[in-house]
């Protein structure tokens, strides 16, 4: 379905954040023209055409063309396949896909959300620095027109992912900036809301709620208990930084998602033992990474079968074990850390069984 050029006139106006007035004068037109075009009561005189255009950001063939914006199932289902070219392909053809489809759709922010959101779980591929820095760089401006969108829940998530983002790049003061422009709510109605279903017979929507609620207060616990280790690997209490990795580690099991966060925790005791430059230590936790992945199969990553999380949205935590293969790249075999291990001959095993 074709948007009328005056819906499309208006569509690109106000995701531009430009007024009527302002689009009238810089085309040199009355201010009810642009009105009667929105309205779908006259067309523009072709000759304004190249102008209109250049003043929303866009080209005449795209303005006469313009698509009506994607559903949310087209760009979820659109995410879906640069992620599996990320996963199935090399870095560069998946990044010309990826390239691709933001040309098509180039007025979609929360395609360019889902997009820059993507960008960043797959920066560790790139196969160089410059191309890394480069999908970090995409990846923020891609977030950044995102986070203008009217749908405050994808705006709120933009910001977050981006925070995250100007971290990687060292960006401090502009990481907090957005962190502490997002707002902290203190009142959650999911509580009542699941309250009210179970009392009204729709147990299901209930369940729904309370596993998504879980699942969410599991993951912000497992972070911050990351941050937490994080910090006091840093001031060097390897006694507490234990003790926090081996509660993170207990809250991994008792819920049953070991298949989905064990490596990570892994990763935790292996970052201490390398610290500490013990040999045998950290290529026992470095052996014990690679052995995850590779007892791990494509239906252990399906959150469906975990009794605690069986309905939740997003069953596909972790989307490929080539996903965390590149995760072992990029945390052992890359990490400068790990060099006092790489000589020998039982490193150089382990990583001939993953790779």
């Amino acid at each position: 379905m074709k948007l009328s050029i005056g819906d499309t006139i208006q569509t690109l106006r106000k995701e531009k954040g430009i007024d009527k007035a302002d689009l009238a004068k810089a085309i040199d037109v009355d201010v009810d023209k642009i009105t009667t075009w929105e309205n779908g009561e006259a067309y523009p005189d072709i000759t304004l055409l190249s102008s209109i255009a250049k003043n929303l950001g866009t080209d005449v063939d795209s303005l006469l063309m313009f698509e009506t914006q994607l559903t949310s199932d087209e760009i979820i289902n659109i995410n879906r396949i640069c992620a599996e070219a990320f996963e199935t392909k090399d870095y560069d053809t998946a990044m010309n896909l990826v390239d691709k489809y933001l040309n098509k759709y180039s007025q979609s922010l929360f395609l360019k959300f889902r997009i820059g959101s993507l960008l960043q779980q797959y920066i560790q591929m790139a196969d160089t620095e410059e191309k890394a820095n480069m999908a970090i760089e995409k990846s923020i401006g891609l977030l950044e027109e995102a986070s203008r969108i009217d749908d405050l829940d994808v705006k709120q998530a933009s910001l977050y992912v981006l925070s995250s983002l100007y971290t990687m790049k060292q960006d401090y003061d502009k990481a907090i900036e957005v962190l502490n422009a997002l707002p902290k709510f203190t009142i959650n109605p999911d509580f009542m809301l699941s309250t009210i279903y179970s009392i009204t017979g729709e147990g299901i929507k209930a369940k729904k709620i309370e596993q998504e609620n879980l699942y969410n207060s599991i993951n912000n616990t497992i972070v911050s208990i990351t941050a937490m280790w994080g910090t006091a690997l840093k001031d060097r209490n390897f006694e507490f930084a234990i003790e926090l990795a081996k509660l993170q580690r207990k809250t991994i099991s008792d819920y049953d998602l070991d298949n989905f966060m064990l490596g990570n925790n892994i990763l935790l005791f292996a970052d201490i033992s390398a610290v500490i430059k013990d040999v045998d230590l950290t290529l026992d936790y470095i052996e014990s990474f690679a052995d995850w992945i590779l007892d791990l199969d494509e239906d252990s990553l399906d959150l469906s079968k975990n009794k605690f999380f069986s309905l939740i949205d997003d069953n596909h935590p972790i989307r490929s074990i080539e996903q965390l293969k590149q995760r072992f790249i990029q945390s052992v075999v890359k990490n400068q850390n790990y060099d006092f291990v790489k000589y020998t001959d039982r490193y150089k095993k382990i990583i001939s069984k993953i790779l």
